[in-house]
């Protein structure tokens, strides 16, 4: 009787302790189950954050390419570079606040790469726009060229042609130019004697003849001579006076008008001498419409 007592108070005792162990494996299961899944959502939130990290770098990148791309862009356009230098500064804006964005805010970040399409967009438009420009630019330099050229052409044609003008009319004017031949300068007495004696010169006489020339305008001329001395000064009267010689006006000895028709024609012109003479060299150029027709020399003891 006793002994069946002490096997029904261990069996009693076995189920407690079994109950027990039971428990404890289940408290250990869940807890195990707790584990795993905390190691779950922590595998979970890491993975998260390195794809955030991952994300908001290659974010980053793009935003530096735009950056430089902006930096690359030249265009001679005040307005177009202005609004390139907004656009700019705008992406630089939008680093500066996604360097301050966590990596595992997932929506920020979608915010962010939405954006970076809406620069590219932009910056690919802006693109367009400059090419569009250069192209034109370029149009207009080759068109410039072109004109540039035809200018040159047409330059080069009217000196050519100005050339040809100053050529035809300088040989026009020397065709017209008269000339004075047979010029022969005599030192006369006080009896209109001539004398090589130059205490005994009075006055020169100077014979010439104006060569014919058909070319030239036919009319009324003014003769100027200048008597030179030996020294080079001007021999002056009471006849003598100025006359303007290529923009200047200069003394003149003796005056004479002709009617000149073209023909060859002699022509008589008188110096009075009113002071003393010295010997030597004794020079008269003859000038007729503006120019230097001829010169006469004779030499006086």
């Amino acid at each position: 009787m006793q002994e069946n007592n002490i096997t029904s108070g261990n069996t009693s005792s076995n189920k407690v302790m079994m109950w027990v162990a039971i428990a404890e494996a289940v408290v250990i299961i869940a807890l195990l189950i707790n584990m795993y899944s905390t190691k779950q959502h922590t595998n979970e939130l890491i993975n998260q954050i390195e794809a955030g990290v991952v994300e908001k770098d290659s974010l980053n990148h793009e935003m530096e390419l735009i950056v430089k791309s902006y930096d690359e862009l030249k265009i001679n356009n005040d307005t177009l570079s202005a609004q390139l230098e907004q656009n700019r500064a705008e992406v630089v804006q939008l680093m500066e606040q996604l360097k301050k964005t966590k990596a595992a805010n997932r929506d920020s970040l979608k915010k962010y790469k939405a954006q970076i399409e809406t620069m590219r967009s932009i910056m690919r438009s802006f693109v367009v726009q400059i090419d569009s420009l250069n192209t034109k630019n370029q149009e207009l330099i080759a068109e410039n060229d072109r004109l540039t050229g035809k200018l040159d052409n047409a330059t080069r044609e009217n000196r050519k042609l100005t050339g040809e003008k100053d050529s035809l009319q300088g040989r026009v004017k020397q065709a017209e130019t008269l000339k004075a031949v047979g010029i022969k300068l005599t030192a006369l007495n006080d009896r209109d004697k001539e004398t090589n004696r130059v205490l005994k010169a009075q006055k020169f006489v100077i014979n010439f003849t104006i060569a014919e020339n058909e070319m030239t305008a036919k009319g009324s001329r003014d003769i100027y001579i200048r008597l030179a001395k030996p020294n080079g000064d001007i021999l002056m009267n009471e006849s003598s006076s100025f006359f303007n010689y290529q923009g200047k006006e200069i003394a003149y000895s003796a005056k004479k008008s002709v009617n000149y028709d073209g023909k060859a024609q002699s022509a008589t012109v008188y110096v009075i001498s009113r002071e003393v003479l010295n010997p030597g060299e004794y020079s008269a150029d003859i000038f007729m419409d503006g120019r230097k027709i001829g010169t006469g020399i004779s030499n006086l003891d």
